[in-house]
């Protein structure tokens, strides 16, 4: 009896299944299967900073708000967080880009290595410093690589593959001039970082925005083919144009003992140096190679070298140092010669000199 009343449910039911197929396919209206919703910029974001995280750490991250755009150079240090650590990211074609982590960020970090789990402590605020940055080293190339391959599937933001990180920072005014100045895609988030115990983190990322890989089409005899580069000048000449150099201005050496270089710790504290001539300053590599000798002087509210002539120097090498013709100089354009001024003020200090002035 049992059995025949299951089996009379069970033909009921497929009986209603197949009125309501029937019934909801008709000319008018046909069966449709459920598209699949677009990926947005910020579940992809959310999705690549949760596996990140998971997948280094165990730490749960619950992403409160990721919000994608777009920003210039000039207002990337606008959107910084106060008091972050920023890190250079290098990328395909050494294209450069930007990640800030917010002192709360950097602080989660730490806490979920050296404790195993975030706390909701108060931290202190001090400098971040270059020991910060080697501690979240892991954590900005894995978030980086998931976004790299969660934003493949995201319309109109392009691909983000291969940038890592590079240095850091502790200046964010260098930025402006390492970075090109071209327009760039931004993800801000804000994160609660850890379990029970959680920290209210930012993060913003900021990468150069590729154009459309399409060109347009450009009539052949309109413009004049360049002729192709060589190997040797796609490869070797261009690196070494845009390879940087450091370079570092000396003024004097001096030799002190470890009491003395103690005691320049005191405010106020004078630092001896022995008698130098401003015309006699070098240029040298960061290895004490020698580059080049001139005077040293300010140039545009800059300290500035103005270097002498080799040639000169070699014929007569007790010729001073060498001036600009005379209608060149600043003085007959109404201006003091602030080389000249330099110099003079240098002799009137004599040996004792402050500190800061072994920076010049």
């Amino acid at each position: 009896m049992r059995f025949g009343m299951v089996m009379a449910q069970s033909g009921q039911a497929e009986l209603l299944k197949t009125l309501l197929r029937v019934r909801g396919r008709g000319a008018d209206n046909p069966a449709r299967l459920p598209q699949p919703q677009p990926l947005s910029p910020a579940r992809a974001a959310a999705n690549a900073v949760g596996r990140a995280a998971e997948r280094l750490y165990r730490m749960p991250v619950l992403p409160v708000d990721i919000t994608a755009g777009a920003a210039t150079l000039a207002e990337l240090p606008e959107l910084l967080p106060d008091q972050s650590l920023l890190i250079v990211l290098q990328g395909p074609g050494d294209q450069i880009g930007v990640m800030a982590l917010s002192f709360e960020t950097v602080t989660a970090l730490i806490e979920v290595q050296a404790l195993g789990r975030v706390t909701a402590r108060p931290a202190e605020r001090r400098r971040l410093t270059r020991s910060d940055a080697a501690i979240c080293v892991d954590f900005v190339n894995a978030l980086m690589s998931e976004l790299g391959t969660e934003m493949e599937q995201v319309e109109g933001f392009g691909p983000i593959q291969g940038y890592r990180y590079a240095t850091y920072l502790d200046d964010p005014r260098p930025l402006v001039l390492m970075m090109e100045d071209r327009p760039y895609r931004s993800l801000s988030f804000d994160l609660r970082l850890g379990g029970g115990e959680a920290r209210n983190g930012t993060i913003l990322i900021a990468l150069p925005h590729k154009a459309d890989p399409r060109p347009a089409p450009v009539h052949q005899s309109a413009v004049a083919q360049p002729p192709a580069p060589t190997p040797s000048q796609a490869t070797l000449a261009g690196a070494m144009a845009a390879a940087p150099v450091e370079v570092v201005g000396v003024l004097c050496r001096r030799t002190m003992t470890l009491g003395e270089l103690r005691a320049l710790l005191v405010p106020g504290k004078l630092l001896a140096l022995p008698r130098v001539t401003l015309a006699e300053a070098r240029l040298e590599t960061r290895d004490g190679q020698l580059l080049a000798t001139g005077k040293l002087g300010e140039a545009e509210g800059c300290h500035a070298l103005r270097l002498h002539d080799p040639a000169r120097k070699a014929a007569d090498p007790q010729l001073g140092p060498i001036d600009p013709p005379a209608t060149m100089l600043p003085s007959d354009l109404g201006e003091a010669d602030p080389f000249r001024s330099r110099q003079t003020a240098g002799a009137k200090a004599g040996a004792g000199m402050a500190p800061q002035a072994l920076g010049a």
